[in-house]
């Protein structure tokens, strides 16, 4: 969960620090013994950090942290990056417990900025066929020449219809056999085809360690915890929540649908916040927005987003204590209502999906469910199961 506010990290943590400490005791993490609060996750990716060779060590990464290591292959298919397979595995083997082998994503994102998404753009047919080619050939490459036997391995999948998910996995799970999968969803904020990816890998017989590769909106994470029902180790990672380093966003505590913006730039106009009362370990150090709101452009950006990520960690905490712990749906769904708004829908509609696959089998729920995929069309009532 490092994306997002990487680099300025970096240049806090790693030698030559010239920001200091704030408060003169925290630094702007949730992964060292300084941090201001503790997550015992994290995610990188070798595009961005490869040339730090002994990571953990310079960034001061804990030993109870699990470090994932994404291999960079997004960077590859958007920034035509070059990247060598064999030297990736090399520095996940060195510096990470999990990590994600080199693919060659079908879909990108072009036109994206500091406050919009920007567009998912798909290859064709047959370019597809080429990345997927590319990608088995990179999973020969790790298959052949990993060392550790510490080190987890995912396997990518990609695709955004039926079609295409069964032709990438024909080609990426032939000859090679890793611990894991991850499947990446654009866009990032369909909360169904992020349903459908996760039961299409559970119809081919996995129950545990699947990775949903950048997704964290509001819809979609109420699907990802009801799908943990039925995988284990079901995760996700975020990039959300670096807004308020890039733009100063400020999330509401009590409902993480709606933020205020701070700073001149972006500064939040008809009704700004003045006063803070959130009690996040983050917030519990200022009594007003002033801070947030200079012109220093690190510290205050900072704050903003790891008060967003509890904020993030909070909405998923409270989600699986109702469903997992207490095994309360009433309570579940009203979380979800309160922190989704108007799109509840979106939510259930996926959740509906899933839980149809469980009962009617993958292909007979795609068929009916994906037969009308604009959600415009479909009439659901709102925290409701229909199947």
């Amino acid at each position: 969960m490092l994306t997002g506010i990487e680099n300025p990290i970096k240049r806090c943590l790693t030698p030559g620090n010239k920001f200091g400490l704030f408060l003169g005791k925290y630094d702007p993490s949730w992964f060292t013994d300084l941090a201001m609060f503790q997550h015992p996750h994290m995610l990188v990716s070798y595009y961005y950090s490869g040339k730090i060779q002994d990571y953990r060590k310079r960034l001061r990464v804990r030993d109870d942290v699990t470090l994932w290591a994404d291999s960079g292959g997004y960077s590859v298919a958007t920034k035509g990056a070059v990247i060598n397979p064999y030297e990736v595995l090399k520095w996940q083997e060195a510096n990470s417990n999990i990590a994600f082998s080199l693919d060659k994503p079908p879909t990108i994102v072009t036109g994206a900025g500091r406050v919009w998404p920007g567009k998912n753009e798909r290859v064709d047919a047959a370019t597809l066929e080429k990345h997927a080619e590319i990608s088995r050939q990179n999973n020969i490459i790790f298959r052949d020449n990993r060392t550790s036997d510490k080190l987890l391995i995912y396997n990518v999948l990609h695709g955004y219809d039926l079609p295409t998910k069964e032709l990438w996995w024909d080609y990426v799970t032939r000859d090679t056999q890793f611990e894991g999968y991850c499947v990446g969803v654009r866009p990032a904020t369909d909360a169904l085809l992020a349903a459908m990816s996760i039961m299409f890998v559970y119809n081919k017989g996995v129950r545990e360690r699947l990775h949903v590769l950048g997704v964290s909106g509001i819809t979609v994470i109420p699907m990802i915890v009801w799908a943990s029902q039925y995988i284990d180790k079901l995760s996700f990672d975020s990039s959300s929540y670096g807004y308020g380093s890039r733009t100063r966003a400020y999330v509401y505590p009590d409902r993480i649908r709606d933020y205020t913006h701070f700073g001149r730039k972006f500064l939040t106009k008809d009704n700004p916040m003045n006063k803070i009362y959130c009690k996040c370990p983050i917030c519990i150090h200022f009594t007003d927005a002033e801070y947030f709101c200079k012109s220093d452009i690190t510290w205050p950006g900072m704050l903003l987003s790891l008060h967003n990520l509890w904020c993030l960690k909070e909405y998923v905490a409270q989600l699986e204590q109702a469903l997992i712990v207490e095994k309360d749906q009433q309570k579940f769904f009203d979380i979800v209502n309160k922190n989704t708004g108007d799109w509840a829908d979106k939510t259930m509609y996926a959740i509906n999906f899933i839980e149809s696959c469980i009962k009617i089998g993958f292909k007979a729920s795609y068929d009916l469910y994906f037969a009308e995929h604009e959600f415009s069309k479909t009439k659901l009532k709102r925290n409701r199961l229909i199947v």
